[in-house]
């Protein structure tokens, strides 16, 4: 084999051990909202159900927040905390997707996908 090969074939396991290390942490599981509270400070996507008397704005923050249960297990209830205004569709949605990790009591969401159910009906 050729020196250049053997330079190649170095080259191109670094990379593409960089490229694995960079995405290992852009890439969050899908967990239930007990597991997320279990696993502060890791990047996680959790599914919850919206409870909706406890949405509000905190326009001095800069902050919506609001509370959401597991599907599975309505007991388990977590706070998501969004740094961003209330996303469109979020009062006629049930269910919310939360991207980001929870830190100090909270689950800090750093994008938000409402899941509303009228858009997915057969009704016609």
């Amino acid at each position: 084999m050729k020196p250049v090969h053997i330079v190649a074939a170095i080259v191109i396991a670094l990379c593409m051990g960089v490229t694995f290390y960079a995405f290992n942490g852009a890439v969050a599981q899908n967990v239930t909202v007990a597991h997320a509270k279990g696993s502060p400070g890791v990047m996680l996507h959790v599914l919850g159900v919206i409870e909706r008397d406890t949405a509000v704005y905190d326009s001095a923050r800069g902050e919506f927040r609001f509370d959401v249960t597991d599907q599975k297990d309505t007991a388990s209830r977590m706070t998501i905390v969004y740094a961003r205004p209330k996303p469109d569709g979020f009062d006629k949605a049930t269910s919310v997707d939360a991207i980001g990790k929870y830190e100090d009591g909270v689950f800090k969401a750093h994008e938000l996908l409402v899941k509303c159910p009228s858009k997915y009906s057969d009704t016609k």
